[in-house]
């Protein structure tokens, strides 16, 4: 099995063994070249047809940037405290490259999924 998170941290790119593309709202993805920066984990609150509906993850709380924390982290398959973008954002699936992990019941309440 490919470690993702580590292999991101070496600054690789996570693309191999990808994992069938059918997310749903609450789910958090590793997502690859979002804004052909780098690859990061996001979390999905709509998807319609190919499209998906998200919002970008950061580790970095945003200072004056108002940003939602993911407060059962490890349940959503993350390794530490994440933050979460308001802009609501659009991209094709075919950039999903895997399911990292679901959202707590209390994270999806938090985030209206």
């Amino acid at each position: 099995m490919v470690d993702y998170l580590n292999q991101y941290k070496k600054g690789q790119k996570a693309r191999h063994n990808r994992s069938p593309r059918n997310p749903n709202p609450g789910e958090v993805w590793w997502i690859e070249n979002l804004d052909g920066v780098k690859d990061r984990p996001i979390l999905v609150t709509g998807v319609q047809g190919g499209s998906v509906m998200f919002r970008r993850c950061t580790s970095q709380n945003g200072g004056a940037q108002s940003r939602d924390v993911i407060e059962d982290y490890m349940e959503a398959g993350l390794e530490k405290e994440t933050f979460v973008d308001r802009e609501v954002r659009t991209i094709q699936s075919t950039h999903l490259v895997r399911k990292l992990g679901t959202l707590s019941k209390y994270d999806r309440e938090k985030f209206r999924l």
